[in-house]
């Protein structure tokens, strides 16, 4: 061996550095060391960047999968009866944290651990987070389902974060997997969007719904004492209902004596329009003043008159201009055209 290639052991771990290659490889594989703060730096990018809820998912599934890769890695040099603790000695000494095993059952298939000052840990403790560890104990999951060939998930029992003196991790056999996991997030984060689109629709119906409101039942102040509405197209009972208290706030609003409805733009005479007219009639008759019909056109007279109602208390116009007259006359007005 060399100058150029340095190779040491602790335990069973063997670390070797080939420093022509710029290589360093931790028992037979290629590795990388790295500082904590730049582990820090990367998980905080990803929770920056991602949010809490996606970026432990992330780490979840990132710590799994690691989990598998180490597992399937030592799977032909260590005995599975034996796993734990030997693992328990090679991340201790990669600087993992102290780790100890405080059950193991192969016939549950259920292990539980003890880890203090992780490097999970450290970080979040630099990093002033209350976040529980994710990434770890996914990646322990990770590791025990490539070794039982079931899947693993893990539960933290105690968290250091909690002021517990250690995290303690139990692995047991579970339907839970990280790509479970990353499926309902995305379908959570579909739902979001969507009930967030059906909002914006819901919002934008009733401002158009309110808009078409105000457009379709517009009030006209003619001259003082004289009110026009012009009554546009089909009417429902919401759409009257706010006609109605339209109505009779401008009307009494604006001291009004007449109101002239327009019914240019009446679609169709029937027995609802009838009704709830009378009604419109009847409750401006109580504020003191008189509803005057315009608008009815040779066809629509034809519809009241078959209809039996009875509109002769009520003037009636075939043009705005003719209804508008009338008032004034009646309000003792007079227009005179100048010289």
């Amino acid at each position: 061996m060399g100058d150029s290639i340095i190779r040491t052991q602790v335990d069973n771990t063997v670390f070797t550095w080939n420093k022509d290659k710029g290589i360093f490889s931790f028992d037979g594989a290629q590795s990388v060391l790295f500082w904590d703060s730049a582990i820090e730096l990367f998980i905080s990018t990803i929770i920056e960047v991602s949010g809490n809820d996606v970026s432990n998912t992330v780490l979840e599934a990132t710590g799994f999968r690691m989990g598998e890769l180490v597992s399937s890695y030592y799977k032909d040099r260590i005995d599975t009866r034996d796993v734990i603790e030997q693992y328990m000695d090679i991340y201790r000494n990669a600087g993992w944290g102290k780790i100890k095993v405080t059950h193991f059952c192969l016939d549950e298939k259920k292990v539980i651990l003890k880890l203090k000052n992780s490097w999970e840990h450290r970080i979040y403790q630099s990093m002033k987070k209350e976040q529980a560890v994710v990434l770890l104990p996914s990646h322990w999951a990770g590791v025990l389902t490539a070794l039982f060939k079931e899947n693993m998930w893990y539960k933290v029992n105690k968290s250091q974060l909690n002021g517990d003196e250690f995290d303690e991790i139990e692995i047991y056999p579970s339907s839970i997997t990280p790509n479970d996991n990353i499926h309902q997030l995305a379908r959570q984060k579909e739902q979001a969007y969507i009930n967030q689109l059906e909002q914006k629709v819901e919002d934008r119906t009733q401002e158009l719904s309110d808009l078409v409101k105000h457009l379709s039942t517009p009030i006209m102040p003619v001259m003082k004492g004289i009110l026009a509405v012009s009554l546009v197209g089909k009417f429902n009972d919401e759409r009257f209902e706010g006609l109605l208290q339209k109505t009779l706030f401008a009307f009494s609003k604006q001291r009004a004596t007449y109101l002239l409805l327009d019914m240019t733009a009446i679609s169709d005479f029937d027995e609802y329009i009838i009704f709830r007219l009378q009604g419109l009639v009847k409750a401006v008759a109580l504020l003191g003043g008189e509803c005057i019909l315009v608008g009815i056109s040779p066809i629509l007279g034809v519809q009241i008159i078959n209809s039996g109602v009875d509109l002769r208390t009520i003037p009636t116009f075939s043009t705005l201009e003719q209804g508008i007259e009338h008032a004034i006359d009646k309000l003792g007005y007079e227009i005179v055209k100048k010289s």
